[in-house]
Order: C-alpha cells, then sequence, then structure tokens
C-alpha cells in the first residue's frame, strides 16, 4: 500500500512539472488550462496560450499584461504574454522577444503598453 502511495505522488508531480504555460501552443483553450482560468489564442501563430482581459499585476509569473491599442479605448485590449529575454526564450519560427515600444502600426506608431509595474521595459513573446 505504502509503494502505491509514493507512485502516486510520484505521479502527480510529474504532471505539476508539465503544466501548460503562458505562450506555449495550442488548439483549444483546454490545452492552456483544465480549469478554465487560460485560453487559446488561435489568432496567433500555432495558438498561445493566454489570459485575456487582464489588469495591472494580475497575469501568472511567467507573464507580463500588455495592452494593444491602448490609444484607442473602446478598440484596447489586454493579453497577458509570455516574458523573455532574448529570442531563444520563446517559441521558435513566427514569435521573437520584444518591448512593447517596438510594437508598431503601419504608420510607426507604437500600439501597445505594458500595464504591469515591471514597466515596458520588460520583454515579452509576440508575433514577429
Amino acid at each position: 500500500m505504502r509503494l502505491w502511495y509514493l507512485f502516486a505522488l510520484a505521479g502527480l508531480a510529474a504532471s505539476a512539472g508539465c503544466a501548460p504555460a503562458i505562450g506555449d501552443d495550442c488548439e483549444v483553450s483546454t490545452d492552456c488550462s483544465v480549469s478554465g482560468d487560460r485560453a487559446c489564442d488561435r489568432s496567433q501563430p500555432g495558438g498561445y496560450c493566454t489570459v485575456p482581459n487582464c489588469d495591472t499585476n494580475t497575469c501568472p509569473e511567467e507573464a507580463v499584461c500588455v495592452e494593444y491599442l491602448y490609444q484607442q479605448p473602446r478598440l484596447a485590449q489586454t493579453w497577458c504574454l509570455a516574458t523573455c529575454e532574448d529570442d531563444g526564450d520563446c517559441r521558435g519560427g513566427a514569435y521573437s522577444c520584444t518591448k512593447a515600444s517596438e510594437i508598431l502600426d503601419a504608420t510607426g506608431s507604437n500600439i501597445a503598453r505594458v500595464i504591469d509595474t515591471k514597466g515596458d521595459s520588460i520583454r515579452f513573446c509576440a508575433v514577429k
């Protein structure tokens, strides 16, 4: 009986280490969280596990809350995005490690800002 208990604990520990993180690929929201606290943004290449409609300092530890289209309050959207230090921290291919000040629209105007107290200098994984 005691041996079974040890195997059960080992299994739980192993599965906890495999929990999806913000920025992971996904096809449906349950790929990101079975408890429903994260969503799969299928508009991003390969899907992107995120938390939509985040507020200041509400994202998981591995993420930052970024507001897009903040100059137009009716169109503004917030998303938890995975933090990073360089491109190697992001999923390869379509994603790069960037600052909010580097996300521009077609006219060259900035369209994103970090609303966490971590500040605009924090880098996060976003579509290139």
